[in-house]
């Protein structure tokens, strides 16, 4: 029986590539089965593998007195096994409250977080999670029983980057087997049994029943239907993927999409890709329902917007899908006044307006300056949201144009167009902040008063 679950693994670990030589690899050890299984196995094998291998360990201060004895058995563990050790502890309470998560969140991004940090402090080059068969099967009907599309149907990835999984193709039953047989001691979580926990629930009445009722070897038939999506969703990936080449730019704020390349798109092709691209520009997940409204604005009318989630919103533009996040909507005042030498700070941007002698005085091609004549206007101006209605002359140009009409040959989207700030006068408008000041007061020959306008985005 040892060596058939030893057979498994190596022959598994072989399989993926997930082990190299000369590697060293540092093992998520928590004193559970599955990571002192995972660790002795390392251990066992190193010289066959030429690797070297280490310990980490989180204590979490989730069980008090509990999670302290977890930390020394696997501080003993590793001394007597002449195992590099390390450890941290982390109040996952506290950070859970704070970043308004789930412990079982918080967990897992302390978790990942400490572990690379302690990988690049000793120098190791992968990580090994003790992820089994069985974790994987309840990943996947959760993600199922959630609504998750093909990518969360593929199970536990085996490798991630630098993060490896050399036991996924194990059941929790194999591993416990192994580990009676060759009288290897581990701890056991008793949180694991309070079927609270969603997980929890899946692993202690749900699957059971259905190895009972319906297939005793659940997880090999659910792990080999998870490798053949995860086979299906690496295809669709590497289409997404080229698409995105083609039809993606992303600065940062906001994400545009080619609107020709993707309208000739299958309609499931294009769900997926959308779905795609946004998760993994925002860091958002989205739901089906913010899917289906993304898939039709590709269709929609111009200038229509949806939200999606949070504060991220989408809009039609004329010849792309324009994502991004929602500009801070200046709610405090219906204006802001500020007069020459002042500076003022609205919605997230400084402005300042000064008077400068005509030395100072130099035509640039950055748009957040601006020079105009001070001659005959008042040293008071406003800032305020441009509204419906709102006209001025662009410089160079005869003749006013709507303040909304600009905006879009501008080619500002529509998430910006709505907070887009204008500058003005005695109630004309001055400037179109950061884009373009009106004829009305550019500098000219004869000017006497000059004053310098700035926008800056801190």
């Amino acid at each position: 029986m040892t060596k058939t679950i030893e057979q498994k693994a190596l022959k598994f670990i072989d399989e993926n590539h997930l082990i190299e030589k000369g590697d060293k690899v540092l093992v998520a050890l928590s004193g559970g089965a599955d990571s002192v299984f995972l660790l002795a196995f390392l251990m066992k094998f190193k010289k066959r593998f030429r690797i070297e291998v280490a310990a980490f360990h989180l204590n979490h201060k989730l069980r008090g007195k509990t999670a302290a004895e977890d930390e020394k058995f696997c501080s003993e563990f590793c001394l007597k096994n002449k195992i590099e050790f390390v450890s941290v502890s982390r109040d996952i309470k506290t950070y859970a409250k704070k970043m308004k998560v789930s412990v079982e969140e918080a967990g897992r991004e302390i978790r990942y977080r400490e572990l690379h940090k302690a990988a690049e402090k000793i120098g190791f080059t992968k990580i090994a999670t003790a992820h089994n068969a069985s974790d994987s099967v309840e990943t996947v009907l959760l993600n199922f029983i959630k609504g998750a599309g093909i990518k969360g149907l593929a199970g536990i990835p085996v490798k991630r980057n630098n993060i490896i999984r050399p036991i996924l193709c194990l059941s929790s039953e194999d591993i416990r087997k192994y580990l009676r047989l060759n009288k290897i001691p581990f701890r056991v979580d008793e949180s694991n049994l309070d079927s609270d926990y969603e997980r929890n629930f899946l692993r202690n009445e749900i699957i059971p029943k259905l190895k009972q009722r319906l297939n005793s070897r659940i997880e090999e038939r659910i792990s080999n239907t998870s490798k053949i999506i995860s086979e299906i969703n690496s295809f669709i990936e590497k289409q997404v993927e080229q698409i995105s080449r083609e039809a993606v730019k992303f600065d940062g704020k906001e994400l545009r999409i080619n609107l020709k390349i993707i309208s000739e798109l299958d309609k499931s092709l294009l769900s997926i890709f959308l779905k795609s691209v946004v998760e993994n520009n925002f860091d958002i997940e989205l739901s089906s329902e913010n899917i289906y409204a993304l898939a039709d604005l590709v269709s929609s009318q111009t200038g229509r917007t949806i939200h999606l989630k949070e504060n991220i919103i989408a809009s039609k533009e004329r010849n792309e899908i324009v994502i991004g996040i929602k500009p801070s909507v200046v709610t405090q005042k219906a204006f802001y006044k500020i007069k020459v030498g002042q500076k003022l700070r609205v919605d997230g941007k400084d402005f300042s307006i000064i008077k400068i002698n005509r030395k100072m005085f130099k035509f640039s091609q950055d748009k957040s300056v601006e020079f105009i004549s001070g001659d005959h206007i008042s040293s008071e101006f406003e800032i305020r949201k441009w509204k419906a209605g709102d006209k001025f002359q662009p410089i160079g140009m005869k003749g006013k144009k709507k303040i909304s009409d600009f905006l879009s040959d501008e080619k500002v989207s529509s998430i910006e167009k709505r907070e887009h700030l204008i500058l003005t006068n005695d109630g004309k408008i001055v400037w179109v902040i950061g884009l373009r000041i009106d004829d009305g007061f550019k500098v000219t020959s004869e000017t006497k008063k000059i004053y310098k306008l700035a926008v800056t985005v801190k």
